[in-house]
């Protein structure tokens, strides 16, 4: 009985060392092939000669035909080659970014601006309209040139017009 008990145990050893000696073949995973062609994506325009340089602010209007009063003249926006904004908004200095859309609609040509960054500058006479001015700026969507000339439109009808410095 135990010669048979033994022989079972060595059986078994036996079994389970060659079990593990055992490798086992991998099965290939499919890989998918793309099967629609590659896009290359176009980038709208990062300069118009016709935006590029420094516009002075002439004067703003919201939608509903209310004008925003200045009590500065000097209010300019400059529009530069690599893509920046910078400029004076009546007390403060600003800058930031801008990106032309690269369409045309029937209040102009598309552009998103900012986020803009200012100085921290307080000036009683001007925060009112330092603030609006800001506003409509940054939600500007359409801008159109028109010789020396230019004005800014937002998606509400507000606008800021300007001549050209």
């Amino acid at each position: 009985m135990k010669s048979l008990l033994l022989l079972t145990c060595a059986v078994l050893f036996v079994a389970l060392v060659t079990a593990g000696c055992t490798t086992q073949t991998p099965t290939p995973v499919p890989t998918s092939v793309p099967t629609t062609p590659a896009t290359v994506a176009t980038t709208p325009p990062l300069t118009d000669p016709t935006l590029t340089g420094t516009w002075i602010y002439k004067g703003a209007m919201f939608a509903g035909g209310t004008p925003v009063i200045s009590n500065t003249q000097s209010v300019t926006a400059t529009f530069n080659n690599d893509g920046t904004v910078t400029g004076f908004s009546g007390c403060n200095n600003y800058n930031g970014g801008y990106t032309l859309g690269g369409k045309t609609t029937e209040f102009g040509k598309t552009i998103t601006i900012g986020p803009l960054a200012s100085t921290k500058m307080y000036c009683a006479d001007t925060s009112n309209f330092e603030t609006q001015y800001l506003k409509i700026f940054q939600d500007t969507i359409t801008y159109s040139p028109n010789n020396d000339t230019m004005i800014l439109r937002t998606s509400h009808g507000d606008q800021i017009s300007y001549n050209k410095g």
